[in-house]
């Protein structure tokens, strides 16, 4: 086991120069000058604009951080390859730079305020599809053939199908203006923000719609992977055996089949749950949730790059992290798969 967490831990080491350099790169493609882009309208005196470059090591620098001259007067730029290795060097320190359009403002003091509401979001997606796709994923498999697994099929068909900004707009158009014309505006909840100290709502009122636009889709294939796998294992030689020796059919589920059968379904949810630890960016869009998926797309519409960047490597470092728990667990839900030389036994 401790060989194989070794292992994966120092396979973070090539996907995150990897994808580092591939945003690095991203950037310095993408037409536009950031440091015009800071201005707006305005436009900048030459030596603010050569101090600005230099805070953001776009030209070269002494010791000091005053900026280099070469013999016609002339600011020297600095080569792409220093950049990006003191873009990496900044990463290793924790300083994943400071925002173009926030003058001065580290975006990892950003991500720190933002990231919270991603995770609580996460959090309370990640349980309502855990519990619903297991649950109906359970029932399809247990009552086959029958009208609820009918019903499962068809409402798993229809999430599906359904994008996941427009299930959103549904719930916001139902929720948040139907039923408040129904009733009065006596029943309704919100479809923006996150609460606060002033707001209308109890806090929590408000991941609601959010979390359930965020897990639908997810919670369409759990339950699609949870019938599949329990059907199979429910068909294997060794319950067959269970049945044999007298043991009931709900001993025979929660003892022999589920167990197994939620291996596929753990993988499932543990990198879903990464990909919402990531901050999803049309849900957090939609509902203009203050998360780091929403900050993200702000950050790419006004061409923030630090911003994006410092996300995006947020964002893989947790993917990678989660996904090697997951691997981990394997071991803890079948007793017979062991991580030695990188095989199961």
């Amino acid at each position: 086991m401790g060989k194989y967490i070794l292992k994966r831990v120092l396979q973070f080491i090539p996907v995150f120069l990897g994808v580092t350099l591939i945003l690095f790169a991203m950037e310095n493609i993408v037409p536009g000058d950031p440091i015009k882009l800071m201005a707006g309208e305005k436009k900048l005196d030459p030596q603010t604009e050569i101090t600005l470059r230099a805070s953001y090591h776009m030209i070269e620098t002494d010791d000091n951080g005053n900026p280099i001259y070469d013999e016609a007067g002339n600011t020297i730029e600095t080569p792409m390859w220093k950049r990006y290795g003191l873009y990496v060097g900044g990463l290793l320190h924790g300083d994943l730079g400071t925002s173009f359009q926030r003058t001065g403002q580290p975006v990892a003091d950003i991500l720190l305020q933002k990231y919270p509401y991603t995770v609580r979001l996460a959090i309370v997606a990640i349980i309502l599809e855990a519990i619903v796709g297991i649950g109906a994923g359970m029932v399809s498999a247990i009552k086959r053939y029958s009208f609820w697994d009918i019903l499962v099929t068809l409402i798993t068909s229809i999430l599906v199908a359904m994008p996941a900004f427009w299930f959103g707009m549904l719930l916001q158009l139902f929720f948040g203006i139907v039923l408040k014309d129904v009733t009065g505006g006596s029943v309704y909840l919100p479809i923006s923000g996150a609460g606060g100290p002033n707001a209308e709502f109890a806090d929590w009122v408000y991941y609601i719609l959010p979390a359930c636009t965020l897990a639908a889709v997810s919670t369409a294939y759990c339950a699609r992977i949870m019938r599949s796998q329990l059907l199979e294992v429910l068909n294997q030689d060794y319950i067959r055996t269970a049945r044999a020796k007298g043991l009931s059919r709900r001993d025979v589920i929660w003892h022999h089949a589920l167990k197994n059968a939620l291996i596929p379904v753990v993988t499932y949810i543990g990198i879903d749950f990464g990909a919402m630890m990531a901050g999803a960016i049309l849900t957090e869009t939609v509902f203009n949730w203050p998360g780091v998926g929403y900050e993200t797309y702000r950050a790419i519409t006004q061409r923030d790059w630090p911003i994006v960047l410092g996300s995006v490597t947020v964002i893989v470092v947790v993917v990678m992290v989660i996904n090697l728990i997951v691997d981990v667990s394997y071991a803890f839900l079948d007793p017979r798969i062991r991580y030695g030389a990188g095989k199961s036994e």
